[in-house]
């Protein structure tokens, strides 16, 4: 997304996606994520990331219904201009939004590169949705595992079992 200054980027990763068989274990998405749950947001100021290095940056996240209340906010600085962030989002319509404070070292520096700033503020609004995810495939998988866990338990104690019992045989 550009303002009338300098450019960000904005990504949501997905950190449980085991369900989609087709794709690795974390994908990445822009505006919309097909898996609720613990996510990673990545916030990227492109052009400009060495100017912000030092500087706190304020970041919120609001349903989109109700932009006012925000429901995580934090401030944070960037490295390498990357904020990156873990969040856990229900299914539902939201906006990320960026405000970086600009105080006259930055002012300064943006001008020595030619990107004059005429507010002290700059910000950045991000809509964005998670979807609901589907729960009952989690979930089977979730009992396939444990089952496969249990299986290979009773394995391994059925293999002792029979050691202990040959052993036995053989003492007698």
């Amino acid at each position: 997304m550009e303002n009338n200054y300098f450019a960000a980027h904005f990504t949501i990763y997905s950190e449980y996606n085991m369900l989609d068989i087709k794709s690795c274990f974390i994908n990445d998405y822009c505006n919309k994520s097909p898996h609720s749950g613990m996510v990673s947001l990545v916030y990227d100021i492109i052009g400009i990331g060495n100017i912000l290095e030092n500087h706190k940056i304020n970041i919120g996240i609001s349903y989109k219904k109700e932009p006012g209340r925000q429901i995580y906010s934090w401030c944070e600085t960037p490295v390498n201009g990357v904020i990156w962030k873990r969040v856990y989002l229900n299914p539902g319509s939201y906006v990320s939004t960026i405000n970086i404070f600009c105080d006259n070292d930055i002012i300064e520096k943006l001008n020595k590169l030619g990107i004059f700033v005429n507010e002290r503020y700059v910000n950045f609004s991000f809509p964005f949705q998670i979807e609901n995810d589907h729960v009952l495939l989690q979930i089977s998988y979730k009992v396939i595992y444990v089952l496969f866990i249990t299986i290979a338990i009773c394995i391994f104690i059925g293999a002792l079992w029979r050691m202990v019992q040959n052993s036995y045989k053989y003492n007698e």
